[in-house]
């Protein structure tokens, strides 16, 4: 499933995720969801297999989650 990272900040939002802009750096914005914190880049291109798989895991999640 690819999608870009701002598509993915929409659906970990629906999830209930905290998004907060002012932290991370240049083109990141941290993310909180259930007492657990990854980043999320937020640039224009789709995210690589294995980003997108450890952002989810950092948060908890599963592929099919979203």
């Amino acid at each position: 499933m690819a999608m870009t990272g701002r598509e993915l900040l929409r659906r970990l939002r629906r999830l209930g995720a905290e998004i907060v802009t002012g932290r991370g750096n240049g083109g990141h914005v941290m993310v909180r969801l259930q007492g657990r914190v990854s980043y999320v880049p937020t640039g224009s291109g789709e995210l690589p297999p294995g980003t997108l798989a450890s952002i989810l895991r950092a948060l908890g999640l599963r592929r099919d989650q979203l």
